[in-house]
Order: structure tokens, then C-alpha cells, then sequence
């Protein structure tokens, strides 16, 4: 039988025409004809394109309403646009990437939902897919008619998932926002965005870009928190009723995928995938996308590198697992991971039962399958016991916290002396200037994201970057990459796509992880921390650490053995703590010259220099490459900033405060970064804060590829 046959009957139930709003709850009537289509995703979510949501303008007061006309109705019903990206495009032509949108269906009516692939893949499939979409026929505003075609995936353009179709067959106009089935497997992968122009074929949108879902800004307390979450788990939970349904006669996607071949091949059917999913959503999410790739990494033996959306969620997780390769087992890998799953750290509390009923399933289906060895079985329960022992053994747990990745992070407030999940049992240190002063492990043994600029000497105005994210064994793996872009004041729309991925994928609960620019001299007045990765949102400054490291250092400048040693002692010393502050080249608001290369090398090793002024406020040109030069890889300078202050006095004083008050030099990363989201709000006791950078670079881990081999995705 042709999969067509049976997918197209589920996918129309639930595929919708989006037009105007109506009028009136009364008479339910629409402004003008339809703007495209969609399709229900979860009970009251529906999947479209921005540019079909929109309308072409821009999303107002955080909603837009729309009209939603399916199934039989003859007069649209009210929906709301409750997230979109972009929010609105002002230029012409196509819509930039990926051109998404979620609209929740204001009053519910009973429909279906499609299923969503829960693989992370690029393109999915070379065979052939399927589209659908819904319009107006002639004559007959208030009813639909469905459209449907073949075609194949050629491929991607760009890195943003977006899916080359080829011109198998005609993609009309009013189908845009429409699902893409991918007929092999009987799952919906794409959104269609956009119809085919002459001999090229369309486009379409990986339904992988929905993790671009902003995550919430504040603690995830109950699901609705994050909608990303809220809406995949309404999903699997929507399926899993359909399924264990014995009384209703229509057909279920999963009966529709159990004749498939290729979802025959899997270590699970289609009714324990979809159970399992099922049992997955009852699930708090996993604390942040670090830990989930962690948790994978444990179960796979091999990290996330794909440029896609890192996965967020516990589906995305199991999406991960199918064909495992090196000779692992797969109905191993997902029972295994189905039990790391149900006994993980939460954002909040599981409700009673949930965890259980999820290591319930995995016994049980363990016990089941005649070819695994009782050995297996008893390790996999042996193991869900002693990682709940040890759970239950932890402080706080259940109380963790997401940290928003690209929205506004409130920077966290003190913790109690002796309390908190990943914090250090130390008494809190005073506010520095109204300021928490930070706190927890060292700068230098946490994680970070890596962006490298490098200009190009021989073409003014082109530099080349790299964005690299941490992997789960502290290995950096580069997210992306481009070359003679512009700039580089002004990032490009790829390079902050990039960006905010890595923070993605790093982030962990109440810490966002910190961005090392690493800049040659040229560039270190470069304020990276000012960049936007979003219409909107804060500088990046005021959302996360931002420390930069110098790459090229003159000739004349390299270490002797002597020197090196020196800048490990230093970097040592000052990171045991206490350290102090010392302005060298401002005393009694006059610049001074900077000691001489002996004197700056003798200082005690545990001074952090200050530098104060600028070339255009009486400093030495190359005042902070002579400090590096003499053995220093913490520094503290002040760029010059828009309207820089009449006296210095207060700088000198602030940084001395924050110095002192952090103690240890991996302090003061964190430290930066709650003066920047201070002086934001105009916090009068931080104003000393403007434009003061921090060069933070430790000696002993050169950058990848200087010495040590940069992993590729």
C-alpha cells in the first residue's frame, strides 16, 4: 500500500487555512481571503510560517490574531500568534530564517495533530516527501479544499535549516505554513515556506528549528514555563491517548506508521515509541541542554556536534539514539537512556508516580525482549537504583533553575552560606557598589563559549570568525564558521545565529556560561560585550561574562622560559587569592607613564593592573601590550566610552572595591558581568563601570589550535 494512501487522511484532519481575524465573536466573519496554511502540532497549537501568522506586518503587544478555518467549518475561529521569528521583515523578498510561528487556538474545538519527527537530522530523507496545505476553492470564502503533492529533498541552503525541494511537482500558492511528510516514516520534518519560481524547486523549514523557542527568563517552575516544552509534551501526550484509545474507529498515526517499513526496523514499535514519548512528557525537561547532551553523551559514548538546534528536550534526546553505530545494541541504548531520563535532576519537582511509571516501562520492556542477556537486565535496574540513591543525596535537589539563553537573565541573587547545587559552601561576600559580589568554581574550571576574529591584513574590512561551544568532556567543537565577512563592529545575522546556539547549548541552571573573545591587539577595544544577538533583547554583556584574549602577540614579546613560568606563578597566585588592584598609568587624575618592563615585571605576583586611560585621554598607545608583554594574563582596562568622566577617582576606587571583593581572580569574570547588567538599569553606584574590559587568558590552555586540535562537527 502507498504510505500516501494512509498518512494523507491524518495529515489533512489536521492541517488548517490561516487568513484574517474575524470581525466579530458573532457572526465570525473574516476581512479578506486566506494568507496561507498551518497545522495543529498539539491540542490548540498550530504550526505555520511567520510570514503567513504576520500577515506581513510585525507581531503587536506579544500577540497577533489570526483566523483558523479546518475540518468543517464554515466561519474561522480565533487564534492567537504567540511566538514568531522573525517578529516582522521590513525588506523585500523571502522572509529570513526560519520564518516560524506558533499559534494558539484561542476557544478550543476537537481536532487532530500531526507527528512530529523527534530525530535530529539535516535533511532526513532522499526519498520522496509529501505536502499539504489547504485553500479557498473558487466561489467559496467560508469553506477549504486540500492540496497535496510529491516531491523529493535536494538538500539545505545555508545553515539554518532550511530544505531545498525539487520541482517534482507544483507548489501553489496559499500552501505556505503547510506540513512536509516524510513518507518513508510517516512523520512531518518541515514546514513549506515558500512555492517553487520556474524551474527551481520550493523551500521548507526543518520542524528542528522549533528549539530556537526562546527559553524561559526566569526559574522553570511548572511546564508552562517554557513553551517549547509545553507544547512537544501536549504533543506526545496527544499521541499516547490516541493510541491507547481501544474505543475510537479512526485510523491513529501510529497504526498509520506500523505499517511502514523503515519504523518496522526499529529496536521499538510504534506503539512503545509512542508510549515511551508518552511517558517521557510526564517528565519535568532536562535542566538545560548541557545536561541533556550529557546524559546522551553517557548513553551514545559520543557528544552533539551538528550545527542544528542543540536538542532541548527528552524527546530530542530519544531522537538521538536511533542507529547508534559501534556495534551498540538500540533497544539497549533507549532503555538505558529511558532510565538515566527518569532518574535525572529537575528544574521542579516530578509529580508522584511519573518516574516510576517511566522505570516501570523500561523493566518491563527489558524483560520482554528475548535477546537481551539477564545480565543487562540486572545492570539496567542496578543502575537506576544507585543513580536514585545518589539523587536523593544531593542538596536542594529539585529546586534547580533554567537560565534563558538570548533573553534577559536577572543576575542571580546570593546564595545562603552552605546551600544551592553547584555552588561552593562559603560564606556569601558582601555587595561590591550594590552588586552581588559572585561566587562558585573558578572561572578558569568552568566551560566556555569561544569566538575567534581574525582580520584580514591584506583586505580592510573582511575578517574571518569561528564560534565554538563546549562539549560534554570540556572539549571545544566549533558551531560554526564563516569567512570575509564585514565588519566586524556589527555582527552578522550568522555569526550571532551562531552565538546564541553556543549559549544554548552551555547554559546551565543559574549559570550562563561565559563568552572568551579571543581578538588580536588590533581588536581588543572591540566592546563585544555591546553586541545584540536579537531585535530586542539586552547586550551580551549584561546576560553573561564576557572576558576577551589577546592572539597575536609581537615577536619581541614571546616568552622566554622564564617569563612563562612567571605567568604561571602569577596566574596561580592570583587565582588562590587574595589579590589587589594597582592603577598604573592615572595617579591624582593626571596620566601617568607606565613603570619601566623591569618594575612591571617585579610587581608582586598578586597584582591585577589597571589601566585607565586611552590614547585619546593621555595613556600610552601600547600601554596594555607592555603589561601583557611583562607576564600578566589578568588585566583590567577601561575602553574609552561614549562620554568618559571627568575624573577617575571613582574608577580607581571601583575597581579597587571589586578586586578586593572578589579575592580570587576567577571571580571576576561573573563580577564584570553583574556591574554591566547594574549600570544598565542606571544604577548610579556602578556608573564608574562604563567600558571597563577584562583581558582573562590562561597560560597553561593555549587556544585550540595552537597547540591543541580543535574538534569539527
Amino acid at each position: 500500500m502507498d504510505p500516501f494512501e494512509s498518512l494523507a487522511p491524518l495529515v489533512e484532519a489536521a492541517t488548517v487555512r490561516i487568513q484574517d481575524p474575524p470581525r466579530g465573536y458573532a457572526d465570525g466573519e473574516s476581512t479578506t481571503g486566506p494568507r496561507g496554511s498551518g497545522f495543529f502540532v498539539a491540542p490548540n497549537w498550530v504550526l505555520t510560517c511567520a510570514h503567513v501568522a504576520l500577515g506581513g506586518g510585525p507581531a503587536e503587544g506579544g500577540g497577533r490574531e489570526v483566523g483558523l478555518i479546518f475540518g468543517d467549518m464554515t466561519s474561522p475561529a480565533l487564534g492567537l500568534v504567540e511566538w514568531a521569528e522573525p517578529m516582522e521583515h521590513r525588506g523585500e523578498g523571502r522572509w529570513p530564517a526560519p520564518d516560524l510561528a506558533l499559534v494558539r487556538l484561542v476557544d478550543p474545538i476537537p481536532h487532530e495533530c500531526v507527528w512530529l519527527t523527534e530525530r535530529t537530522a539535516r535533511v532526513f530523507t532522499s526519498k520522496e516527501v509529501a505536502f499539504f496545505g489547504c485553500v479557498a476553492p473558487d466561489g467559496e470564502a467560508g469553506r477549504i479544499a486540500h492540496l497535496s503533492g510529491r516531491c523529493t529533498i535536494r538538500g539545505e541552503m545555508g545553515g539554518d535549516g532550511q530544505l531545498k525541494l525539487g520541482p517534482e511537482d507544483e507548489v501553489p500558492r496559499g500552501v505556505s505554513g503547510g506540513p512536509l511528510v516524510d513518507l518513508e516514516r510517516g512523520e512531518v520534518i518541515g514546514v513549506l515556506k515558500a512555492r517553487r519560481t520556474g524551474r527551481d524547486g520550493g523551500l521548507a523549514t526543518s520542524v528542528l528549528q522549533l528549539r530556537r523557542l526562546p527559553r524561559p527568563a526566569g526559574p522553570v517552575a511548572a511546564e508552562a514555563d517554557d513553551t517549547y516544552q509545553r507544547v512537544m509534551h501536549a504533543h506526545d501526550r496527544h499521541h499516547a491517548a490516541r493510541h491507547r484509545d481501544d474505543h475510537a474507529a479512526d485510523a491513529t498515526w501510529t497504526d498509520a506508521q506500523s505499517d511502514l517499513r523503515a519504523t518496522g526496523e526499529r529496536a521499538l514499535s510504534p506503539g512503545e515509541r509512542v508510549e515511551l514519548l508518552g511517558l517521557l512528557a510526564e517528565l519535568p525537561p532536562p535542566t538545560s541542554s548541557a545536561s541533556l547532551d550529557r546524559l546522551v553523551t553517557e548513553v551514545l559514548h559520543r557528544s552533539y556536534k551538528e550545527p542544528l538546534p542543540a536538542p532541548r528536550g527528552w524527546r530530542d534526546g530519544l531522537g538521538r539514539l536511533y542507529d547508534p553505530g559501534q556495534g551498540q545494541d538500540e533497544l539497549e541504548v533507549v532503555l538505558r537512556y529511558a532510565v538515566l531520563a527518569a532518574t535525572a535532576d529537575r528544574p521542579h519537582p516530578a509529580r508522584p508516580g511519573t518516574e516510576e511509571a517511566l522505570l516501570a516501562w523500561a523493566h518491563r520492556t527489558a524483560a520482554g525482549a528475548p535477546d537481551l542477556s539477564r545480565w543487562f537486565r540486572t545492570t539496567l535496574r542496578q543502575e537506576a537504583n544507585a543513580r536514585l540513591r545518589a539523587r536523593d543525596r544531593l542538596p536542594d535537589f529539585g529546586r534547580e533553575r533554567v537560565v534563558a539563553a538570548g533573553a534577559a537573565i536577572v543576575p542571580p541573587p546570593q546564595v545562603p552560606a552552605g546551600g544551592g547545587a553547584g555552588f561552593a559552601p562559603e560564606a556569601v561576600p558582601a555587595p561590591v557598589d550594590g552588586v552581588p559580589a559572585p561566587r562558585g568554581p573558578a572561572a578558569e574550571d568552568e566551560p566556555y563559549v569561544l569566538l575567534e576574529l581574525t582580520p584580514h591584513g591584506w583586505e580592510r574590512g573582511k575578517y574571518d570568525w569561528r564560534v565554538c561551544a563546549p562539549g560534554p568532556g570540556g572539549e571545544l567543537v566549533s558551531v560554526d564558521e564563516d569567512f570575509r565577512a564585514v565588519g566586524p563592529a556589527d555582527p552578522p545575522g550568522r555569526l550571532r545565529a551562531a552565538l546564541t546556539e553556543a549559549f544554548r547549548r552551555a547554559d546551565r541552571p543559574e549559570r550562563p556560561v561565559r563568552l572568551q573573545a579571543a581578538l588580536p591587539y588590533s581588536l581588543l577595544g572591540l566592546p563585544v560585550e555591546t553586541w545584540r544577538l536579537g531585535p530586542g533583547l539586552p547586550p551580551i554583556g549584561e546576560l553573561r561574562p564576557v572576558v576577551v584574549r589577546c592572539t597575536d602577540p609581537v615577536p619581541e614579546a614571546e616568552d622566554s622560559e622564564e617569563l612563562f613560568a612567571l605567568r604561571l606563578r602569577r596566574w596561580d597566585r592570583v587565582h588562590q587569592g587574595p589579590m589587589r588592584s594597582e592603577v598604573l598609568d592615572c595617579a591624582h587624575e593626571e596620566p601617568r607613564p607606565l613603570p619601566e618592563p623591569a618594575a612591571l615585571i617585579g610587581r608582586d605576583q598578586s597584582t591585577v593592573p589597571v589601566l585607565c586611560r586611552t590614547p585619546a585621554s593621555g595613556g600610552e598607545p601600547a600601554a596594555l601590550h607592555r603589561v601583557m608583554a611583562s607576564g600578566y594574563n589578568v588585566i583590567l582596562w577601561r575602553r574609552e566610552p561614549p562620554a568618559r568622566p571627568a575624573e577617575c577617582a571613582g574608577f580607581h576606587g571601583g575597581v579597587q572595591r571589586t578586586v578586593a571583593l572578589a579575592d580570587r581572580a576567577g571571580r571576576l569574570p561573573a563580577a564584570l558581568w553583574r556591574l554591566r547588567a547594574r549600570a544598565a538599569e542606571d544604577a548610579a553606584e556602578t556608573s564608574w563601570s562604563h567600558g571597563l574590559a577584562l583581558l582573562y587568558a590562561d597560560p597553561g590552555h593555549p587556544l585550540p589550535g595552537a597547540d591543541d586540535p580543535l574538534e569539527a562537527p
